[in-house]
C-alpha cells in the first residue's frame, strides 16, 4: 500500500511539473545524481534543434566524488576505450593513469608542460607537450614519437589542447602562457591525417585554449581564453574551417560534448553546460577552477574533471531528466555590470591603473534575482591557468546598494590583493608588452558569506569558496590596457 502511495505522488509530481507522466518513476540512487542535459536535446547536432523542453526545479546541487589530490596542476583528461582516463600534472611534467576501479598510477614521466590530449583509433595517446613547443605520440608501452615541433621553420609557442578528426587529422590551439610568442601570434592548426602538412586554420583569436569537435566532424569548437568567448566553425572537407559563430560569451580552458552534442566548458569555479544552440542549461560547482572535462563510464555519465590540484567524478543521472536545474532568465539575462567610465572599446583608460591614478573605476549593475541579500566584488587577470593575480576583493555590500563610485570606499569589507597582500585596493600593472584583459565581476548573493579564515586573509580563493553555495548569480565587465 505504501508502494502504491508512493507511486501515486510521483505521477502527480511529474503531472505538476511536466503536463505529463513521467515516462520513469525510477528515483535517483543518490543525490551524487546531477541530471545530465543529454536527455533533453537528444538529437543529433546536424539536423534542425528543436526548443529543449526543461522544467526549473529546487537546483540539485552535485556532489563530486573526489578522486585523487595534491597534484601541481591537474589537467586534459583523455578517456581509452576501456574506459582508463588519462591526465596530466602539467607542472610535475606526469600523465597519469585513472582507472575504474579507483586506482591511479603513473603512465609516463619526465615530459615538460604536457597539457591536451587523445586517443588516436589505434591506441596511441596524442599529447600537446607545450614545454617543448611539439605534439607527441605515446603508444601503450609509454614510447613517445614526436609528430610535429615547427610551422614555417620555428617551433611552436605552447600547444595547449588538441581534438583529433575521424579522418585522424589533428586540430590544436597554440597560445602562449608561460613564455614568449615564439610564432607570429597565437593561433589554432591542423595537421594532416598523413601527418605530412600542417596548416594555420585560426589567426584572428587572443589566446585559444580549449578545443573539440563533433563525432560527424562537421563543427569545431574553440575557446578565446582571455577573449571570453566560444565560437563554433564548420569543418571543410580539406579541413579548413569557415562559417564562425559566437556560440557562447564566455571562455574556456578546457571542454568535452555529451553524447547529444551539449558543450560543458570549464570556467572559474564551475563547468558551464551549453546546448548545441548555445542556451546555457545549468551549472555544475568545483572547489577549485576546473581546468579540462571528459566523460567515461559504461553508459558515458560519468563526468571526469580535472580541478587544479585535485582530479573528480561526477555520475550523471539520467533518471533525473524531468528535473534539472535550469539558469532562471533574471540569471542569466538581465544581471548586468557596467561602467560609465569605460569609452566604447572597453579599454581602461591610464587613471585606473599603476601607471596613472590609480583610482578605482566606477561601477553599476542591475537586473539582480529576487533574495539577493548582499554582493560581492572581484577584479583579477589570468595571466596564464597557473597564475591568476587579483586587485579588488570587496564583500558584505549592502543588498540596496547597486553601484560603486569612482574610488568608494565606506562599502562593504575590503579583502586583500595579490600584490601588496593587504586588506587594499591595489590598480592593474601587469608586466609585459601587448594587452592584457582584467574582469570585473559582481556576485549577487543569497546571505553573507561566512569567510573561514581571519580577515585580514580574505583573499580570492577564500570569499570564492565562501559564496560558491551562495551565488544566485554573477556579472562580468572585462577590459583591456597595455602597459605604455
Amino acid at each position: 500500500m505504501r508502494n502504491q502511495k508512493r507511486t501515486l505522488v510521483l505521477i502527480f509530481t511529474c503531472l505538476m511539473l511536466t503536463g505529463s507522466a513521467c515516462n520513469s518513476l525510477a528515483l535517483p540512487q543518490s543525490s551524487a545524481a546531477i541530471a545530465p542535459p543529454t536527455v533533453i536535446n537528444k538529437v543529433p547536432v546536424t539536423e534542425p534543434i528543436k526548443q529543449p523542453v526543461t522544467v526549473t526545479a529546487i537546483p540539485i546541487r552535485p556532489k563530486l566524488q573526489q578522486v585523487s589530490g595534491s597534484y601541481l596542476f591537474a589537467e586534459s583528461p583523455a578517456t581509452d576505450v576501456n574506459g582508463n582516463v588519462y591526465f596530466s600534472d602539467i607542472n610535475a611534467g606526469k600523465i597519469y593513469k585513472w582507472m575504474p576501479d579507483g586506482s591511479v598510477t603513473v603512465f609516463v614521466d619526465g615530459l615538460k608542460s604536457p597539457n591536451g590530449s587523445m586517443f588516436d583509433k589505434t591506441g596511441n595517446l596524442i599529447v600537446c607537450e607545450g614545454g617543448n613547443g611539439r605534439l607527441i605520440s605515446i603508444n601503450p608501452q609509454g614510447q613517445i614519437t614526436v609528430l610535429v615541433d615547427q610551422y614555417n621553420g620555428k617551433r611552436f609557442n605552447e600547444p595547449n589542447d588538441l581534438w583529433i578528426d575521424p579522418q585522424g587529422g589533428i586540430y590544436f590551439t597554440d597560445p602562449v602562457f608561460q613564455s614568449s610568442v615564439v610564432q607570429n601570434g597565437e593561433y589554432v592548426y591542423y595537421l594532416s591525417p598523413d601527418r605530412s602538412l600542417t596548416t594555420q586554420v585560426i589567426s584572428d583569436l587572443v589566446k585559444p585554449n580549449g578545443i573539440v569537435g563533433t563525432p560527424d566532424g562537421k563543427v569545431l569548437y574553440v575557446a578565446d581564453y582571455v577573449g571570453n568567448k566560444t565560437y563554433s566553425y564548420s569543418i571543410n572537407s580539406n579541413g579548413t574551417l569557415s562559417n564562425k559563430k559566437l556560440f557562447a560569451a564566455v571562455g574556456s580552458d578546457g571542454m568535452d560534448l555529451d553524447a547529444a552534442g551539449n558543450v560543458y566548458l570549464t570556467t572559474p569555479n564551475k563547468v558551464q553546460v551549453f546546448d548545441v544552440r548555445g542556451n546555457h542549461l545549468q551549472d555544475i560547482p568545483t572547489p577549485e577552477n576546473p581546468t579540462n572535462v571528459a566523460f567515461t563510464g559504461k553508459d558515458g555519465l560519468t563526468l571526469f574533471i580535472t580541478a587544479r590540484t585535485m582530479v573528480y567524478t561526477l555520475q550523471l543521472s539520467p533518471d533525473a531528466a524531468n528535473v534539472i536545474s535550469t539558469p532562471t532568465p533574471s540569471q542569466t539575462q538581465t544581471f548586468t555590470l557596467r561602467s560609465s567610465d569605460l569609452p566604447a572599446d572597453g579599454r581602461l583608460p591610464v587613471e585606473y591603473t599603476c601607471d596613472g591614478a590609480a583610482s578605482t573605476l566606477a561601477l553599476a549593475w542591475s537586473g539582480a534575482p529576487a533574495g539577493t541579500q548582499s554582493f560581492a566584488v572581484i577584479m583579477h587577470h589570468v595571466a596564464s591557468p597557473t597564475d591568476i593575480h587579483w586587485y579588488w576583493v570587496l564583500y558584505n555590500i549592502p543588498a540596496n546598494v547597486n553601484s560603486l563610485g569612482k574610488n568608494i570606499t565606506g562599502v562593504g569589507t575590503l579583502g586583500t590583493n595579490s600584490v601588496t597582500r593587504r586588506n587594499e585596493y591595489t590598480p592593474p600593472c601587469s608586466k609585459g608588452p601587448g594587452d592584457k584583459t582584467y574582469t570585473y565581476t559582481v556576485y549577487a548573493l543569497s546571505a553573507q558569506p561566512q569567510v573561514s579564515v581571519p580577515a585580514s586573509q580574505v583573499n580570492r580563493a577564500a570569499l570564492l569558496d565562501a559564496i560558491k553555495n551562495i551565488t544566485l548569480a554573477s556579472a562580468e565587465l572585462h577590459v583591456v590596457y597595455a602597459r605604455p
